[in-house]
């Protein structure tokens, strides 16, 4: 995606001679968009985290996990916390102690849109503006 116009900053010291001795030039729209991309990098992070948590609990469901066994009870008990508006939206099916949560599917889907929602929301707030000022002042003579 472009990001132009290029806005930048220069900065230019000249040596006592008058010649250039330092150029300084600042893209000031490529570091919007790396701040940009370290926001969006922790919402992904923390969100692949999540879906990672509730994958690994609908796994263990599957396969009729132990609940006493302190990872199993560890998984299950942090994703409750994410789960619990969806828990009753819908049949679980069961057999032998395997259950299938498909509301656990539902909610990674919906954290998967949220994420995406929030990801798109601080690219459109903080995305560096197109809009360029120009303020002209007109003399008469």
């Amino acid at each position: 995606m472009s990001r132009e116009p290029f806005e930048r900053h220069e900065h230019v010291e000249l040596d006592e001679a008058g010649e250039e001795e330092l150029r300084e030039l600042q893209d000031l729209a490529a570091e919007k968009q790396n701040e940009i991309n370290k926001v969006n990098g922790v919402i992904w992070l923390l969100a692949g985290i999540l879906e990672a948590l509730i994958g690994l609990r609908v796994i263990l469901k599957v396969l009729a996990a132990n609940p006493a066994n302190s990872f199993a009870s560890f998984i299950y008990n942090v994703s409750h916390l994410f789960l619990a508006p969806f828990f009753g939206l819908v049949g679980e099916p069961r057999s032998d102690g395997n259950v299938l949560e498909i509301s656990s599917l539902i909610a990674m889907v919906v954290y998967f849109l949220i994420a995406v929602a929030i990801v798109r929301l601080v690219e459109i707030s903080m995305m560096p503006t197109r809009v360029r000022h120009l303020r002209t002042v007109q003399r008469h003579h």
